[in-house]
């Protein structure tokens, strides 16, 4: 269990398997919870398409009244508390209102650089940027992949077919490598940050 939810009162621990939906806009439950382990998305669901939004890891907390879909990626456990308490909760643990701030945090500026991704750049670009802040994030140029390719492309906004053609390209041109189906190399992260905007051509 994680620290910060020991000091809570008891809640409802839960247990989700891979593609469980753990939330969804027409749930009935009114809940606050926490990921104990495990990872889910955070998505919008149009009538032929999916929009990753975000995505919560441990420790990560939820209000299931938002409208939008929670689905567990790998096994999943929460700890779920009725809406009701979060004022008993945040009496007992002034942290966990600073942690449900560094969420919204979180999913607001993934919404923002969402939006941002799908009104200026192509899905070229979007998926040079994802590249590259994973690299970022990861400390170095081989990159471990998590999402399996659909998610990934769900994330990114595109097609599954789009996008491993354009992951194909970039092994193709000498920019990424590929040597395992769920780790990328990046070889050429000027010529991957031009695809993304992020440098001029001069």
């Amino acid at each position: 269990m994680l620290p910060l939810a020991n000091t809570l009162p008891d809640g409802q621990r839960r247990r989700y398997e891979p593609r469980a939906i753990i939330s969804d806009p027409s749930s009935r439950d009114d809940l606050v919870f926490m990921l104990q382990s495990g990872r889910a998305r955070i998505y919008l669901l149009g009538v032929s398409r999916e929009q990753t939004l975000g995505e919560l890891k441990p420790g990560g907390i939820f209000v299931t009244h938002a409208p939008v879909w929670v689905e567990a990626l790998e096994t999943t456990e929460i700890l779920a508390w009725p809406m009701a308490q979060l004022r008993a909760l945040i009496v007992a643990q002034p942290d966990i209102a600073m942690a449900a701030l560094r969420e919204v945090g979180k999913l607001l500026q993934s919404s923002i650089d969402c939006i941002e991704g799908l009104a200026f750049h192509s899905v070229e670009g979007r998926l040079a940027r994802f590249l590259l802040a994973e690299s970022s994030r990861q400390g170095g140029r081989v990159i471990a992949v998590a999402d399996t390719m659909e998610m990934l492309a769900t994330r990114l906004g595109a097609s599954r077919q789009t996008l491993s053609t354009l992951l194909n390209q970039l092994v193709k041109d000498g920019i990424i490598a590929r040597p395992e189906r769920q780790r990328l190399e990046i070889l050429d992260p000027d010529a991957l940050a031009k695809k993304g905007d992020l440098l001029s051509d001069g």
